[in-house]
């Protein structure tokens, strides 16, 4: 069904102020839901607004983020979220790795003890909005066994990319998990009664499922087979251990009860004026473009986000939200 884009966001910071979310902080999240839901990946927009409400209630998410300055130095800042929302501690660290590649060309900011963020083009989109290049990583609940092995240990753990491009082209975002689907998509499935295609994931026993419910309780095929296990495995590294937050199989998903997900996320930006002249840059982005989109194809050549930005472009005033999910945030 349709629901009009400022009713979504409406229902969703209203919701999450009663339940003591700052107004400031609660916008943010809001905006994210929607940003999900513009851009087609509804996964992670409105359908886990009841999981923040729960994970608050129970106490095991803070409902007002406090960003801790671990540590300050040069191009790097470390960041302590304490448990708060990921979308919130996200935003403060993308602005902070904004301003300090304005001084030094690079900035970097690491966030421990955080919860999922959502959509991690959400925040390569800010950089880019500076006009800066992102590199986004974040850890997340065991989903993906090493290579080889039968016990998840890794998440699909998300990267993103963004490169800021002249006027006229949409941004180049790649935003992606390290497995064949992101989980959320396998979540949905599940609430929406769906099966999910083969080759997604596989049953505890190891065998492939197309039941989400199943899938769910086993673990998701990487891409790449061992390439992308070693993937996992790298953002887990990056993301996780280097950052303090939890890692080698210890990040808890965001739904489980009495426990604190302790997401960590890496956030790196790269300021493009620092290597070359923004025309210069500009021009070489143009012809990269020019040149993949100049080769004989069989319809229309789409690069990394460009999908997402003309969703977002026809999605301007309305999204499409399930009758299910619907209900429960008009419920909440």
């Amino acid at each position: 069904m349709k629901i009009e884009v400022t009713k979504l966001f409406d229902i969703c910071s209203i919701v999450l102020q009663k339940n003591g979310v700052p107004e400031e902080q609660a916008i943010i999240v809001a905006d994210s839901i929607v940003y999900a839901h513009r851009t087609g990946k509804a996964t992670h927009g409105a359908t886990r607004l009841g999981i923040y409400v729960d994970k608050i209630q129970r106490g095991d998410m803070s409902a007002n983020t406090r960003m801790d300055v671990v540590k300050d130095k040069g191009i790097v800042t470390v960041f302590d979220a304490n448990h708060g929302f990921g979308q919130v501690a996200a935003k403060i660290a993308i602005d902070k790795a904004i301003d300090t590649s304005e001084i030094y060309g690079a900035g970097i900011a690491a966030v421990r003890h955080s919860n999922n963020f959502g959509t991690a083009a959400y925040f390569a989109q800010m950089a880019v909005d500076a006009g800066k290049i992102a590199v986004i990583y974040s850890n997340s609940a065991p989903a993906i066994a090493p290579w080889g092995g039968s016990k998840p240990l890794f998440g699909t753990n998300p990267m993103a990319y963004g490169f800021p491009t002249p006027e006229g082209i949409a941004p180049i975002i790649l935003d992606m998990a390290v497995s064949q689907a992101a989980r959320g998509k396998i979540r949905l499935a599940a609430k929406n009664g769906e099966k999910i295609p083969f080759g997604w994931a596989l049953d505890p026993d190891g065998k492939p499922t197309d039941d989400p419910s199943i899938a769910i309780l086993g673990s998701m095929i990487p891409i790449g087979e061992h390439k992308g296990s070693g993937l996992a495995l790298i953002v887990d590294l990056l993301a996780g251990l280097l950052t303090g937050a939890g890692f080698a199989g210890s990040v808890k998903p965001l739904n489980t009860k009495n426990a604190y997900s302790n997401n960590g996320h890496l956030f790196m930006v790269i300021d493009p004026s620092f290597f070359m002249e923004q025309t210069q840059y500009d021009e070489r982005v143009r012809y990269l473009v020019d040149q993949i989109k100049s080769e004989p194809k069989q319809g229309q050549l789409f690069l990394p986000g460009e999908h997402s930005f003309l969703n977002a472009s026809n999605a301007f005033a309305e999204v499409d939200v399930s009758e299910k999910v619907y209900q429960e945030i008009i419920t909440l």
